[in-house]
């Protein structure tokens, strides 16, 4: 098989995945298989055919084969451990969350959450975004998410089958909407998306349902459009960089771009040929470590994801601590680099393949990949057999996206260490504590009104599963879908 057959079938492993989903019924867009998907599918298959010309020229068929090789196996072991079981052993086996919600907790905290996360959006006051501030206003302008998490208590809240706020869901509307705008104004492409994504999923999983396909449609159309008009007004030099400018800039927009930040379409026209290079998209980042590790700089070990509990140490008390692996990441950069690279080199992100090629080659992507997908699983799992509780709605929804931030980034961590640790973490624990001692909701319905899938309340048994996670509610899911 040449480079071409591996990407295309990388491709079809994830449409006959989903073909089989949907004709068994199982399709669950809030499932992190979809997101990791599409974060997969973005970098191994539409960057790979992309930018194929350029990869071959410049890293050689041999490794552009590799390398997408390497993308279609380590799809199928994801799938594999996704599916063997694991996660559903463990889900069953970690701590019930407390079935009680807190509305007079909610209301309390989402204004102080709400005015912190638009103080750290440059709205109310402080230095503008991107501009020079103190070293404490830095850090105190470092939470601009909590404005989303106030945004999904509301709508949780606000959603609730057995207790209804109207008032609190146009709240919790209102605030992400805001956010989703502000931060295309900020020309952030991930906080808008992830707003998008969040705000779609706690809306429909407060009331057990999935969305039609039309509204799913619309949420990607909507995803990409955000993503877009983000990127498309961070580089914007023809529009005033004002309110009124940015909303002439988005009546102007250009549908094109769309496609143009998908990397559907060459960007390489009317560029400086000579000093161009795609090694900074992830693929490209996948085969410069894919060229460069092991045989002209080292493994980092998996020394990257110590990062994930040294990030939360204060220099105050660590004053040398190091980013850990990040050394090994720039010298893989220094010598593979089509560019000169200095040791001050901070950026790309170089996606989930490079970083587990730098973390120990086949070896480490085997591992690295197996324990995404283990984790996946288990989270999904556990969402599911509590799907009815508002405190493990808020968490998924909040939580989901996530995927999709393990295939793009710096590294599968990157999500939690970099933003979710700090500002969606510490609420979700208070809340946990917060809703122990809110009591016990009503029942939403009597056992009778639900209907029971055979095979799959099988499933959940012998998985461990309580019963209740084995039914759904017939009038709450679109026939394209059902509680798994």
């Amino acid at each position: 098989m040449d480079e071409y057959g591996y990407v295309y079938a990388t491709a079809g492993v994830m449409a006959l995945y989903f073909i089989i989903q949907m004709a068994t019924k199982r399709f669950d867009p809030f499932a992190p298989v979809w997101l990791f998907f599409v974060g997969y599918f973005q970098l191994y298959v539409i960057q790979a055919l992309s930018y194929h010309d350029w990869a071959v020229g410049v890293r050689g068929v041999e490794l552009v084969t590799a390398a997408n090789q390497q993308a279609l196996w380590a799809l199928i072991w994801y799938l594999f451990v996704y599916h063997v079981g694991v996660g559903n052993i463990i889900a069953p086996r970690l701590p019930s969350p407390p079935r009680g919600w807190s509305n007079l907790a909610v209301m309390l905290l989402s204004p102080g959450l709400i005015l912190w996360g638009l103080f750290c959006s440059g709205v109310m006051g402080g230095t503008p975004f991107g501009g020079a501030a103190t070293a404490e206003e830095a850090l105190f302008r470092s939470f601009p998410f909590v404005m989303m998490v106030a945004a999904i208590m509301l709508i949780v809240s606000g959603r609730r089958p057995d207790a209804p706020k109207p008032v609190l869901l146009w709240a919790g509307l209102a605030t992400s909407f805001a956010y989703i705008v502000i931060w295309m104004f900020n020309g952030k492409r991930s906080h808008s998306l992830i707003a998008v994504l969040a705000t779609v999923c706690a809306f429909y999983i407060s009331r057990q349902k999935r969305p039609s396909w039309p509204v799913l449609l619309a949420t990607s159309f909507t995803g990409a459009m955000v993503v877009s008009l983000a990127l498309g007004w961070r580089g914007n030099m023809n529009y005033e960089r004002t309110l009124s400018g940015f909303v002439e800039f988005v009546g102007d927009f250009d549908f094109a771009m769309i496609l143009e930040n998908m990397d559907v379409v060459d960007e390489t026209e009317g560029a400086n040929e000579e000093h161009f290079t795609y090694e900074t998209k992830e693929y490209g980042g996948f085969l410069l470590m894919k060229d460069t590790v092991p045989e002209k700089s080292d493994y980092d070990y998996g020394a990257n994801y110590i990062r994930t509990f040294s990030t939360f140490i204060p220099r105050i008390v660590w004053p040398d601590k190091p980013l850990f692996g990040r050394q090994k990441w720039i010298n893989a950069w220094i010598v593979g680099s089509e560019m000169d690279r200095q040791e001050n080199y901070t950026s790309p992100a170089i996606g989930l393949l490079g970083a587990t090629q730098l973390n120990g080659g086949a070896i480490g992507t085997i591992v690295v990949v197996a324990v995404i997908a283990i984790l996946h699983r288990c989270c999904y799992a556990y969402f599911r057999m509590y799907a009815d509780v508002p405190w493990v709605q808020f968490w998924w929804a909040l939580a989901f996206f996530n995927a999709w931030f393990m295939v793009v980034n710096d590294d599968p961590m990157v999500w939690f260490y970099y933003n979710w640790g700090f500002t969606t973490f510490p609420f979700v624990v208070l809340l946990w504590w917060i809703c122990r001692g809110a009591g016990e909701p009503p029942a939403e319905a009597p056992a009778a009104t639900w209907a029971e899938s055979g095979v799959e309340a099988s499933a959940a048994r012998s998985a461990g599963f309580s019963v209740e996670a084995a039914y759904y509610h017939p009038g709450d899911v679109h026939q394209c879908s059902t509680w798994r």
